[in-house]
């Protein structure tokens, strides 16, 4: 009985079993890529026909010390455990985490997951050089629209461009890639490139061109402008050059434009061009040697129209008989004492978020609460400007955009923009869509020019 009891108690004291099994991962994602703060997901199937007894996942570095009990030892184990990596992890840095899979007799097997901070959320940059944005072109012998495009991104993958003429698919790589390719159009009218770029990770980014081929000289588009070079064209976000309103009378359709332009100086200089991006190839102005009678120019070195005072004018101009006037006039809608921009990672002097709430500092995003005020023009009640830095906002989840109110007690009124229109940069009384920056914009200083009477807004580098 002795011997008998002895044994027993032997037996309850040995926590293990004798077995002849090795624990062996089936199947898992070893390596894994992600960024500080994310949350990553250790996957793995593993076996043992002995029982899984526990699963630890160690790094001391980043405080994980983590064993999985399994009191049930199943002989198969799915393994998705997540973790969230630290903040403060170095971008770029590579971490080895062993994860070691004991089964019931106590037999362990280490597999080590490796951890890149190296994720790729950033989309490919598209810059499209040529051709020009709402560019009209003359139908000649061929080769009428000539294409170059470049990319970049940290591994690009695919190029497209699509349109009714026009589809090429093409896989690329590389940091850097040049599109160019000239194309013959025979038939007039007005058509859209639409480009895309993807790269290794799957990130994608599109833009897209619209172009007019013309046998005479009628156009999709008409702007007006007071810059003077390519380079000023292309310095803001949206609002420059300026809009016009094209006449939709029989006869007139693609012939006859009319802006809307506050002068802010006496003899303020302008041009009508129907490129949005650039003076060439065609460009409008004053001949010299006859008033009311446009200059057609192929740069900007046309005479331009002048604006003889201060104050809002009304200038039409005619392409079927090279004519223009001009006409000034005065607003009768009522002037506001105060507008706001209001939003989400746009910062007065770099350091005051329009998610700040003017009253008690919380954060309010996209708030009445938390507009940031307008400085009103000196001579003009109806212009306002505000020097802003758009950012990313802090700890904070969201598009970063904004939208235009007059009132720091509630949401009216309110101005929106034209984003489905395409044309941002016309400010809609009460309605429109919030306008989200691109992430290309961030961590730069502009300047916000709002006209609440013309209703036009600009954002401008400075």
């Amino acid at each position: 009985m002795f011997c008998l009891v002895l044994g027993m108690v032997s037996c309850d004291d040995n926590d293990s079993i004798s077995v002849d099994s090795t624990p062996e991962f089936i199947s898992s994602v070893d390596e894994i890529s992600s960024l500080p703060g994310e949350t990553i997901t250790f996957e793995s199937v593993v076996s043992d026909p002995a029982g899984i007894k526990t699963v630890n996942i160690m790094y001391e570095s980043w405080f994980l010390d983590k064993t999985i009990v399994k009191d049930s030892l199943p002989d198969i184990y799915e393994l998705a455990y997540s973790f969230k990596i630290p903040d403060d992890a170095e971008v770029f840095s590579s971490h080895t985490i062993p994860v070691t899979v004991t089964n019931a007799g106590d037999v362990a097997v280490t597999r080590n997951f490796v951890i890149i901070l190296d994720k790729d959320i950033d989309a490919p940059s598209i810059t499209i050089n040529s051709p020009s944005a709402a560019a009209t072109i003359f139908v000649g012998d061929g080769d009428e629209i000539n294409f170059d495009i470049d990319l970049s991104d940290r591994e690009l993958s695919e190029f497209r461009i699509e349109s009714d003429i026009l589809n090429e698919t093409i896989s690329i790589s590389g940091e850097t890639y040049n599109y160019a390719n000239s194309l013959n159009v025979e038939n007039p009218g007005n058509y859209e490139f639409t480009i895309t770029a993807v790269d290794l990770t799957g990130n994608e980014s599109t833009a897209s061109v619209s172009v007019s081929i013309v046998t005479d000289l009628q156009f999709g588009a008409m702007f007006l402008t007071d810059e003077t070079s390519d380079a000023a064209l292309n310095q803001d976000i949206f609002g420059i050059p300026f809009t016009t309103s094209g006449s939709e009378a029989s006869g007139e359709n693609g012939f006859v434009f009319t802006a809307r332009y506050y002068s802010p100086a006496a003899n303020s200089e302008v041009r009508f061009i129907p490129q949005q991006a650039s003076f060439e190839p065609f460009a409008f102005g004053a001949d010299a040697t006859e008033p009311g009678k446009l200059a057609l120019g192929q740069d900007v070195t046309v005479n331009p129209i002048i604006i003889p005072d201060v104050g809002y004018y009304e200038i039409t101009m005619d392409v079927r008989d090279l004519s223009y006037t001009i006409s000034p006039y005065t607003p009768t809608d009522d002037a506001f004492d105060q507008v706001y921009v209001l939003g989400r990672g746009v910062f007065i002097d770099a350091t005051t978020s329009t998610c700040t709430n003017n009253a008690d500092g919380s954060t309010q995003c996209w708030n009445f609460r938390s507009g940031k005020p307008f400085t009103q023009d000196a001579t003009n009640q109806y212009l306002w400007t505000v020097d802003v830095t758009i950012q990313d906002q802090p700890n904070d989840d969201g598009g970063n955009g904004f939208i235009l109110n007059a009132n720091p007690d509630g949401w009216a009124p309110f101005w929106r923009v034209d984003v489905n229109g395409g044309d941002p940069s016309r400010t809609i009384p009460g309605g429109g869509n919030n306008y989200i920056f691109d992430d290309s914009v961030l961590d730069q200083d502009y300047t916000f020019i709002f006209d609440t009477h013309l209703n036009r807004l600009i954002i401008s580098e400075r």
